[in-house]
């Protein structure tokens, strides 16, 4: 029975991840995103095709995305496993849309937004320094990149020193895998020099 658990928060948490909501506040202003820039749904290319009202309400939207699918998760399973896949679940569904033929985002606000809901402080934490580093440096991959990183880094040190079961360090880890992935174009472009900044 507990497996089934963990199966239906996985499917539930990919379904969540896979509302498209870059795509669809986009068409509310008039834009198909998908036709813009990166073709990503994600709020960095919200925010180049459509302005930053609509890439501020589709952040918010898959940040929600995140925290509901880990939140569901602890309470449909107490198998603290359910909620780390979930969060990977998540993300895959958000970078890899059922519902647009799996076109999606980069995954870094779900996964700041799953993260939030295994430990807020260092979700909001790493959220500032996300809007930091781009202010800084003017690169949104840049940005991303870095605050990803950390992500496994926090969970492992919080772990280590009994504030958190360590098993959410793995969530960490499928976070960063899944974003590096998405973001290989960018890393690419950083190393040609030709990665676009945000203006």
């Amino acid at each position: 029975m507990e497996v089934v658990r963990v199966l239906v928060a996985i499917v539930l948490a990919y379904l969540l991840g896979s509302i498209p909501a870059g795509y669809s506040i986009g068409r509310l202003w008039g834009v198909n995103v998908l036709e813009h820039g990166s073709g990503r749904t994600g709020g960095t290319n919200v925010y180049r095709a459509a302005g930053i009202a609509a890439a501020l309400l589709s952040g918010a939207v898959d940040v929600g995305k995140g925290f509901a699918a880990v939140w569901l998760a602890g309470e449909i399973s107490q198998n603290l496993l359910a909620q780390v896949l979930a969060g990977g679940a998540v993300i895959l569904g958000h970078c890899f849309p059922v519902f647009l033929h799996f076109r999606g985002g980069a995954g870094v606000a779900t996964s700041l937004g799953a993260l939030g809901a295994i430990y807020w402080p260092a979700a909001v934490g790493l959220l500032i320094l996300l809007l930091l580093v781009v202010v800084i440096t003017r690169y949104a991959s840049v940005a991303s990149l870095i605050v990803t990183t950390l992500v496994p880094i926090i969970l492992l040190v919080l772990g280590l020193v009994g504030a958190l079961p360590l098993i959410y360090t793995l969530y960490g880890l499928l976070a960063w895998m899944i974003i590096f992935y998405t973001h290989g174009p960018n890393i690419q472009r950083l190393m040609q020099g030709t990665e676009r900044r945000l203006q």
